[in-house]
């Protein structure tokens, strides 16, 4: 039976999409501690801890000011436990910070009420930079995945220098297309052994001459997605299999992650225990109600279809998984009613519900339970949980979404709260 603790509320002032987007890592367990990021409206990246041995949370803590309701915060931890923050800018075009991302490093293990000094530029990384999510490597240095350069944007990637700085934007992945709206929202992950895992989808605003890409924007049309593995700190590049692959990639299906040639966001990479790669892709419209489960064994994908363990006439436009310590399998997704979506869009629809599910299988079966409360009027969505480092792995996942309006525009007025959930404490402490 899976059991929460009574439901957290973080903050009433929370930005429009305050726990957007399901790239960055927002929540990491270091020495019986757990801290959670996310963003106050509009832009204030803001964070609190939560003390397992006194069983309270401390006061929210103020970090830094983003651009606009994209500064997606995400979070890592390195050997010491040292906390390691990215958040942004908002892409091409902006003058905040130069287009570049901001890195800081808190001042205390453990802490994230005083950072390390800023203002050095040796602090920033990246080139019409956004949606920045990174990783610590057991080299001691900081990974990380974002998009940016010139029109259309790729799936770039920077690596901390030993001396200090990051190395220059390298592109991982891109679309052969004229300049347009391009998004790849890039995902990042490292096993045990420092081998980088790094995935993307290729969306664009699409075309007559692009295709399978020939829907209208607001039908965020995407062709697919794809994976490559780095095991030399990135200078070099492959497939799952081993062999060399050229980057920039295109999409190309012997990099892609199932299902092939579909309208499909990569929601999740990450590892298990033994060190098996899994991704989670979803269909990011109503059109289609697939969800996807892969996991790569060897020399193949073996992939299962979790739509049936979602309630009927809903259907799930995003998601995010980890596993625990004990080899647990937990996904959260945020789902619409389609009849009531109808021709209005699902982004924000006041029907979005959280759902979890967890697998102690590998994913053969799921038990699933909706974590949302109803409330027709106002969404609960932008759901995100605990991702695991090699220094931060997560003995029981917290979530965390957004409750409230959706705003128009990256700069609304509009507040809305953000709601945090753990795991029993209970069946936390039997687990351990």
């Amino acid at each position: 039976m899976i059991e929460f603790a009574e439901p957290y509320l973080l903050s009433r002032t929370g930005s429009t999409r305050a726990t957007a987007y399901n790239w960055g890592n927002k929540i990491i367990t270091c020495d019986d501690k757990t801290h959670v990021v996310w963003l106050d409206a509009v832009a204030t990246v803001c964070g609190r801890t939560y003390d397992h041995e006194q069983r309270r949370w401390g006061d929210t803590v103020r970090i830094a000011e983003g651009c606009d309701n994209h500064a997606c915060p995400c979070i890592t931890a390195d050997a010491e436990g040292h906390i390691r923050l990215t958040y942004g800018p908002h892409g091409w075009g902006t003058d905040w910070n130069e287009g570049r991302v901001k890195w800081m490093r808190s001042a205390q293990p453990g802490r994230i009420d005083a950072w390390e000094p800023l203002g050095t530029p040796l602090n920033n990384f990246g080139y019409n930079a956004t949606a920045a999510s990174v990783v610590h490597t057991p080299s001691g240095l900081d990974a990380a995945v974002c998009r940016g350069g010139e029109y259309p944007p790729q799936t770039m990637f920077h690596m901390q220098r030993p001396k200090g700085g990051w190395s220059s934007a390298r592109p991982l992945f891109c679309q052969d297309i004229e300049p347009q709206y391009t998004h790849h929202y890039g995902h990042i992950a490292c096993a045990a052994n420092g081998t980088l895992y790094a995935a993307c989808h290729f969306y664009n605003v699409g075309g007559a001459d692009n295709n399978p890409v020939t829907g209208a924007k607001a039908r965020m049309r995407s062709y697919g997605a794809a994976v490559l593995c780095s095991v030399d700190h990135g200078h070099t590049w492959c497939d799952l299999h081993g062999e060399p692959v050229d980057v920039p990639a295109a999409y190309h299906h012997r990099i892609a992650i199932p299902p092939l040639d579909r309208n499909v966001y990569i929601n999740t990479i990450t590892l298990d225990t033994t060190g098996n790669l899994w991704a989670l892709t979803c269909n990011p419209g109503t059109e289609d109600d697939g969800v996807w489960l892969s996991r790569w064994s060897e020399r193949d994908w073996e992939t299962v279809r979790l739509e049936n363990y979602i309630e009927q006439k809903r259907t799930a436009v995003e998601g995010m998984m980890t596993f625990d310590t004990s080899n647990r399998l937990h996904i959260i997704v945020a789902t619409v009613d389609c009849a009531a979506v109808g021709a209005a869009g699902h982004w924000g629809h006041p029907s979005s519900e959280v759902h979890y599910l967890q697998s102690n299988d590998a994913g053969h079966t799921f038990a699933a339970v909706t974590v949302s409360p109803a409330d027709p009027g106002m969404a609960s969505w932008l759901p995100s949980m605990a991702r695991s480092g090699p220094y931060h792995p997560v003995e029981s996942p917290t979530i965390v979404y957004t409750h409230g309006v959706v705003g128009e525009g990256v700069k609304p007025d509009a507040e809305t709260e953000v709601w945090c959930l753990r795991l029993a404490e209970e069946r936390r402490n039997v687990e351990r």
